[in-house]
């Protein structure tokens, strides 16, 4: 029995040899390399976890970003789709300027709600282009002129109206310089200014009548005499309150660089919409309108305000 136990003993014994020992940390060395390997390669998957994880959340922020910058452009586009122009600047770009640059930048007179040359945001743009000789364009403010205004006062749109040098009589040419003087450089009188110009030239036109006024279209008046033309004009001025330095500068002049320039610029847009341009006119987000008047004489308001 001793023996046999010596040799269990002997057997143990062996089993810690040096080549046992050799072999046991050989064994515990792979061991502890793939416990090394494993742990590795958790923390990778944890990294890799994590990377993920921060992508998905810049994935998501991007796609945030990218929506609410598309709903910024689509509302920039819209916004620039409300303040086309076909003459001139838009409302914005014109607002943000004053004097006569404000007057060359819209080629007319800007209304918005909060008075002239102040854009109101988010609006159309409704354009009218007249002449203050133009029997037409006289017939149609003396009548919706209020109406006209309306848009603009009550926040509905910004209204541009453009002059032109239709109907080119002395009036119409001493009328616009007249009207676009007083707008660079006494702007609050603009208003009261061109609409007492209107009513001036329709009482004149067609002070016999408005078959007469048709037919003769201001040639046998002072229309068509720029002297008398332009006492009528400094009288009228006078009665609305514009200073009288401005009044004075005020020319008997049967012509107008300024006022040819834009007609022909508005011609030349005009004319890639449509084969016949004249006065009055009207234009939406810089699209001419085709029937902006109903039958019944009113405006067409939803046609006016490109709905």
């Amino acid at each position: 029995m001793a023996k046999t136990k010596g040799k269990m003993q002997t057997g143990k014994i062996k089993s810690s040899s040096p080549a046992a020992k050799k072999r046991q940390e050989k064994v515990w060395k792979q061991v502890e390399a793939q416990r090394e390997a494993a742990r590795r390669k958790q923390t990778r998957n944890r990294v890799v976890i994590a990377i993920v994880a921060v992508l998905v959340v810049a994935a998501v922020a991007l796609s945030g970003y990218l929506i609410a910058q598309r709903g910024n452009n689509i509302a920039h586009a819209s916004r620039s789709a409300g303040g086309a122009v076909l003459s001139g600047q838009s409302p914005e770009k014109v607002a943000a300027l004053s004097g006569q640059q404000a007057v060359d930048a819209a080629q007319g007179i800007l209304i918005g709600q909060k008075g002239v040359y102040k854009a109101t945001a988010g609006v159309p743009t409704i354009e009218m282009w007249y002449s203050y000789g133009c029997p037409a364009c006289l017939n149609l403010e003396h009548k919706l002129g209020d109406k006209v205004l309306a848009f603009a006062k009550d926040g509905k749109a910004n209204l541009v109206l453009h002059p032109v040098a239709t109907h080119a009589l002395p009036w119409t040419i001493i009328a616009g310089n007249a009207s676009m003087q007083v707008a660079a450089e006494q702007p609050e009188k603009t208003l009261d200014f061109h609409q007492a110009l209107i009513d001036a030239g329709y009482g004149v036109m067609f002070a016999k009548g408005e078959d007469a006024g048709w037919k003769d279209q201001g040639n046998s008046t002072i229309m068509a005499d720029p002297a008398k033309s332009l006492e009528k004009i400094k009288e009228v001025a006078k009665k609305v309150g514009v200073k009288d330095e401005i009044i004075n500068s005020f020319k008997a002049d049967p012509q107008s660089a300024l006022l040819e320039k834009w007609q022909k610029q508005w011609a030349e847009a005009a004319g890639k919409q449509t084969q016949q341009v004249g006065t009055p006119m009207f234009a939406s987000n810089g699209k001419l309108v085709e029937n902006p008047i109903n039958q019944d004489g009113s405006f067409n308001e939803d046609v006016l305000l490109g709905k």
